[in-house]
């Protein structure tokens, strides 16, 4: 893959660099935070928890917020900004269906659109910064 002239020289300390920590390091939070409280996390996410059969669930969740914050932090400590940029902009889809999914399932308008809703916008501007040419960042 031709690495993208603007990536060699994004900084740790940049803005984008550091938006973008934080959702990687959001992403670890929500994993650990789904392992060690499974029923708070599952109401934090919109969906009740039934029973013990929604743990496997659960343990998928978190397995993909672990995977999501380890693919996004190891992008920016590599300074590959393109590559977080097109990884958070394809990642879009994931709040809009939990979003739908948790309409689906009873929850709130208000609910959705702050938790999922709100990912999901966030990870909007994150992309469109990361993707913009730059010539210092």
């Amino acid at each position: 893959m031709q690495t993208h002239r603007n990536d060699l020289s994004w900084k740790l300390t940049s803005p984008t660099a550091l938006l973008t920590l934080l959702l990687g390091g959001f992403m670890l939070f929500l994993s650990i935070n789904t392992r060690m409280d499974p029923v708070g996390a599952a109401r934090g996410f919109g969906l009740p928890l039934l029973g013990s059969e929604a743990l496997p669930w659960l343990s998928i969740k978190s397995g993909r917020d672990l995977g999501i914050g380890l693919a996004i932090v190891g992008l920016v400590l590599t300074r590959q900004r393109l590559a977080a940029g097109v990884f958070v902009l394809a990642a879009i889809v994931m709040p809009i269906v939990d979003a739908l999914t948790v309409l689906k399932g009873g929850a709130s308008l208000a609910l959705a659109l702050s938790v999922h809703g709100s990912a999901a916008v966030y990870c909007v501007i994150l992309a469109a910064a990361l993707l913009r040419r730059v010539r210092n960042d």
